[in-house]
């Protein structure tokens, strides 16, 4: 079994992290299970090393993302967000996740409309990024942390999109 990615870090199981005792953490791990510390040693511990540096690796990258910290915080309350029960999304945000798509499709090649967009969009997801810890916080409203995640998924979809659009013009 993995070792939960907040004890790996040594840091606080909570939404709200010190993103600089993430990364001090993370640099002072690395530094002590890097394979090249291993390199005379017998293929076993490299790969064991190799393992273990893969493991922070992925903790750091999931911890350092809020929506993914979110995520991996429902997790180790036994919820996946991806699952069929949580796929259901209020009528409210569909509306306005096609109007997004809308937008974006109508204006692809215009990188003045699209950085307002873009804009537009991360506004909405620091609102809704602002909310998690309120929920994380009040473990007895997870349904609303499963519902602004999946919402934040979504958001995170739109932008690569954008930020697609925005290369093509390029």
């Amino acid at each position: 079994m993995s070792l939960n990615f907040f004890t790996l870090l040594q840091l606080p199981e909570t939404f709200i992290i010190d993103l600089k005792k993430l990364d001090q953490n993370y640099q002072n791990l690395q530094k002590e299970i890097h394979p090249d510390r291993f390199a005379s040693l017998a293929d076993e511990e490299k790969i064991a090393s190799i393992k273990k540096a893969a493991q922070v690796n992925d903790a750091y990258q999931t911890l350092k993302s809020p929506i993914r910290r979110a995520e991996y915080l429902l997790h180790l309350h036994g919820i996946n967000i991806h699952d069929e029960k949580y796929t259901a999304v209020p009528q409210d945000f569909l509306m306005q996740q096609m109007e997004w798509r809308e937008e974006l499709e109508t204006h692809k090649q215009n990188k003045e409309a699209l950085e307002k967009l873009a804009n537009d969009i991360q506004k909405n997801k620091s609102e809704m990024l602002n909310q998690l810890p309120e929920y994380f916080e009040s473990k007895n409203n997870l349904n609303s942390a499963i519902k602004v995640t999946r919402e934040l998924n979504f958001i995170e979809k739109i932008e690569q999109h954008i930020n697609d659009a925005l290369i093509e013009i390029i």
